[in-house]
């Protein structure tokens, strides 16, 4: 949540933000979306020292907990990103 947040302030030139957060029997979800200036997820670039390392990050660290990330943006429409964590035990 805290690095899309930043992403967010950083980025998207968004004029609002809504972050949810969801309980299934199995897993918890948090889906954040701005209507701001969206991208294209596939044209990304490299990391490097201005940046870059946001969205990889945040994907590395739902995947190492065993979960699911994805990020659907349009430019000039906004964006979503989406994490579902699995219940520990479930």
């Amino acid at each position: 949540m805290q690095s899309a947040a930043s992403n967010i302030v950083l980025h998207a030139a968004a004029s609002a933000a809504t972050v949810t957060l969801g309980f299934l029997p199995d897993a918890v979800t948090l889906d954040i979306y701005d209507d701001g200036a969206g991208f294209d997820p596939a044209a990304t670039a490299p990391p490097s020292a201005s940046g870059g390392y946001g969205l990889r990050a945040m994907r590395q660290r739902v995947e190492q907990l065993g979960g699911s990330f994805s990020v659907q943006s349009t430019p000039g429409e906004g964006t979503i990103v989406a994490a579902q964590l699995p219940l520990e035990g479930a």
